[in-house]
């Protein structure tokens, strides 16, 4: 396991979260993110800029994602990615799909499908710290 400082958004206090810095890949693209770890989101979530920047086109992603809420409002689609961390994932890659969304604003989300499939992960908010691993198998 790899333990991780909840990270503030902003200077309140109240906006610690758990937040997670991954490099995704797609189709020799890298990019570093920080993502919010978020049990209740069904899947991950990327906003378009950051697929962009991995050289994804929109067009030659078919299957459609319907998302809800606030994010609900702009079309997503799926999109494969290959995330590392140097201390989890042992220089080897985890397959994340991620509802790739057309807006700007949306935050990279690690959501219940399938990161929560990949990785083990523990909380302890009272601390503001968190534990990560690869899932035993994996």
């Amino acid at each position: 396991m790899t333990r991780f400082p909840y990270i503030a958004a902003n200077d309140l206090p109240i906006s610690l979260m758990p937040r997670l810095p991954l490099t995704l890949t797609y189709g020799g693209q890298s990019v570093e993110v920080v993502g919010l770890l978020d049990t209740g989101a069904a899947i991950n979530v990327l906003p378009y800029h950051v697929g962009l920047t991995l050289g994804a086109v929109w067009e030659e992603q078919t299957t459609v994602v319907p998302l809800v809420g606030s994010l609900g409002q702009a079309e997503s689609r799926a999109l494969v990615v290959v995330a590392s961390h140097s201390q989890i994932t042992s220089g080897e890659g985890v397959r994340l799909v991620f509802a790739w969304t057309q807006l700007e604003t949306a935050p990279v989300i690690f959501g219940q499908m399938n990161f929560f499939l990949e990785f083990d992960v523990c909380f302890y908010r009272s601390q503001s710290l968190f534990d990560v691993r690869l899932k035993d198998g994996g």
